[in-house]
């Protein structure tokens, strides 16, 4: 069996490196360079602490594969589980910070309510009025995307895998029970193609034919000088979408969920730049003043009904590993790259039917 991989982000290199393991025969095609799409553009927070129950399965299989991947692939993903604050600055928000956790908690997430002078414990600086409730999960924190892409992508050419960077995938055609892929004046001959390609999915998807649709989303996020290390669990305000961590080093990253767009687009704004500061500094005031040395953009991309695009399509043999959504990719992608190998090694995996492509 030979199956080709779009895209060399978390979900397909974590699919790529499962197919490889069970002796398969995988390419994968990158059409930059590894990290050049959403995989190494977030600030790598992670918890089992989601918003749709479909998935936390998925999140809390990812978070004990991220304890035994590493030495797996010999390769540090520099995790710090030091928890996840959710935060919410209206009645409104408060409700549904109380929904998710009474859903979390039967999934078996240790999460739990707060309120907003309970943060302090964990982070002195918090102000207590910049919030009106609070969730915490202990089991949670921030992992570093690059050594997670890297790591991945070492364990993938361990086992035999093919990694072609600066690779864009320009056509594929069917041809019987074959797919023929065409990047860089050379074309291959695949029993699979999956199309692992994020925000450039709906390209992918209509050169066989298929209207995907998914929704393409905007995310901003920014990197200050450095200050003493002093805020462990990453914060996320579910009410303004300002989301901040501390890197070991001292840095603060944060950023804005992102929005939807029409088309792709990486550029930055002094928008972003005033909303995320003006709100940073509310909830933690200490931060004001601090010199923003750096802000990005990146694109991921959803599906239409927030879940996940992943498994067998019409067209024979072409395969969708897309949509994963906001603030979720990377705490679920490793779970799903799993169960996505066992559907293409055994051709049915009841376990991500909820995810087929059909339901759309």
């Amino acid at each position: 069996m030979k199956v080709a991989i779009i895209g060399a982000g978390v979900m397909g290199l974590s699919t790529a490196y499962y197919l490889s393991k069970s002796g398969i025969d995988v390419t994968v095609f990158e059409q930059k360079y590894l990290l050049y799409g959403a995989s190494g553009r977030n600030s790598g927070g992670i918890t089992p602490m989601i918003d749709r129950e479909e998935l936390i399965p998925f999140a809390l299989e990812s978070m004990k594969l991220y304890d035994t991947l590493p030495s797996e692939v010999d390769f540090n993903f520099l995790l710090r589980k030091e928890g996840y604050v959710k935060l919410a600055s209206s009645e409104r928000d408060a409700e549904t910070l109380k929904e998710e956790v009474w859903m979390q908690n039967r999934f078996g997430v240790s999460s739990r309510i707060m309120t907003p002078e309970d943060v302090r414990d964990f982070i002195p600086d918090f102000n207590p009025d910049s919030a009106v409730l609070a969730s915490y999960c202990r089991e949670s924190g921030v992992i570093f995307p690059w050594p997670v892409v890297w790591g991945l992508a070492k364990g993938c050419r361990k086992h035999g895998a093919e990694i072609k960077t600066q690779s864009r995938v320009e056509r594929i055609e069917t041809n019987g029970s074959k797919l023929i892929v065409y990047s860089n004046g050379e074309k291959y001959r695949f029993d699979f193609v999956v199309n692992s390609a994020g925000a450039w999915s709906n390209e992918i998807s209509k050169m066989v034919g298929i209207e995907l649709s998914n929704r393409i989303i905007k995310e901003e996020v920014c990197v200050t000088e450095s200050i003493k290390p002093y805020i462990n669990p990453y914060i996320y305000d579910i009410s303004s979408g300002v989301y901040v961590t501390q890197t070991a080093r001292g840095e603060i990253i944060g950023g804005i969920t992102g929005m939807e767009v029409d088309k792709i687009d990486t550029s930055s704004t002094i928008e972003f730049a005033i909303r995320y500061a003006k709100r940073v500094v509310q909830i933690i005031p200490k931060l004001k003043g601090l010199a923003m040395l750096r802000q990005w953009a990146g694109v991921y991309d959803e599906g239409r009904d927030g879940l996940p695009v992943i498994g067998f399509t019409e067209v024979e043999g072409f395969v969708q590993a897309n949509g994963l959504g906001k603030h979720r990719g990377m705490v679920i992608a490793p779970a799903l790259g799993k169960e996505l190998a066992r559907l293409i090694e055994k051709g049915e995996n009841p376990s991500i039917k909820k995810f087929n492509p059909e339901r759309l």
